[in-house]
């Protein structure tokens, strides 16, 4: 067999099991969706579900080269962003925001990986150890983070157990602060931290966020839902709603990242630089 045959059949291979997977969480976690948000269109809903799997095409092919690569993923000589992935995720998800950042003179940025499988506390752990590495790296006293979906717990645990004087402002995106309403398996010793009604959040839920802190959620993200459960407004923090967008859409979002570089950026002008370079 020819080569470029076999590269092309190795090629495929690694892609259709890829495409598979893709489908059926947009197909599955779109329809179980319906019944904890607002209704919609349904032109809009399937756009929105084409746009999920536009975003998880493009991102997840390159998840095994992110636990290699990334870890500074945007240069700056402001205050370190530390940047936090969700469930069965790594950095690579970051790639956008990251580069909103760099383009309004905000960062450096750096990529944290974790074991998404493990303890959320345990995770907080591994994140205190990565802050500290970084503001050794660069000076800082203090740095930002920026956290996804299951990153937003750690970084939450990380700041209320013993992080907080190093982190100057907290960004939480699609983040279940109130834990989520799937009722059937989910993989790892993070499972019953990430239940809703479970001890481990139950315990958390009253607990004033001692950092500045934004969540941004959307009123229709396909996991994380109703769309309450991830405010943190009161808890000490402020919350941004957008509007319509996916789990994994909302890191690519426009709307979204001018949100994050406004909030992080402290000023009005971070925001409008962004918006400058668009």
């Amino acid at each position: 067999m020819p080569s470029t045959e076999l590269v092309a059949l190795l090629a495929a291979a690694a892609v259709l099991p890829v495409s598979i997977g893709i489908l059926v969480y947009v197909a599955g976690s779109f329809l179980l969706m319906r019944r904890h948000v607002a209704g919609r269109p349904l032109g809009r809903h399937l756009g929105e579900a084409l746009r999920e799997i536009g975003w998880a095409a493009l991102t997840q092919p390159l998840l095994p080269l992110f636990y290699f690569v990334g870890r500074r993923m945007a240069g700056g000589r402001g205050t370190p962003i530390v940047v936090v992935h969700g469930y069965t995720q790594n950095r690579v998800d970051f790639l956008r925001l990251a580069r909103a950042c760099a383009r309004a003179g905000l960062g450096p940025v750096y990529g944290f990986n974790y074991p998404w499988f493990a303890t959320v506390d345990g995770n907080a752990r591994r994140l205190a150890r990565f802050c500290e590495r970084v503001r050794a790296e660069t000076g800082a006293a203090a740095l930002d983070l920026v956290a996804h979906s299951l990153g937003g717990l750690v970084a939450l645990e990380y700041v209320h157990e013993g992080g907080a004087a190093g982190v100057r402002r907290l960004v939480t995106v699609a983040s279940p602060h109130a834990g989520v309403t799937w009722e059937g398996p989910i993989v790892g010793a993070c499972a019953p931290q990430l239940r809703a009604g479970g001890a481990f959040l139950v315990r958390r839920a009253k607990r004033t966020i001692p950092v500045p802190s934004l969540s941004v959620y959307s009123t229709h993200d396909n996991v994380v839902h109703p769309p309450a459960t991830s405010t943190l407004r009161a808890r000490g923090g402020r919350d941004r709603v957008v509007d319509h967008v996916g789990h994994l859409s909302i890191l690519f979002d426009p709307g979204v990242a001018r949100a994050v570089v406004e909030f992080l950026g402290g000023r009005e002008s971070a925001a409008a630089e962004y918006q400058a370079a668009q």
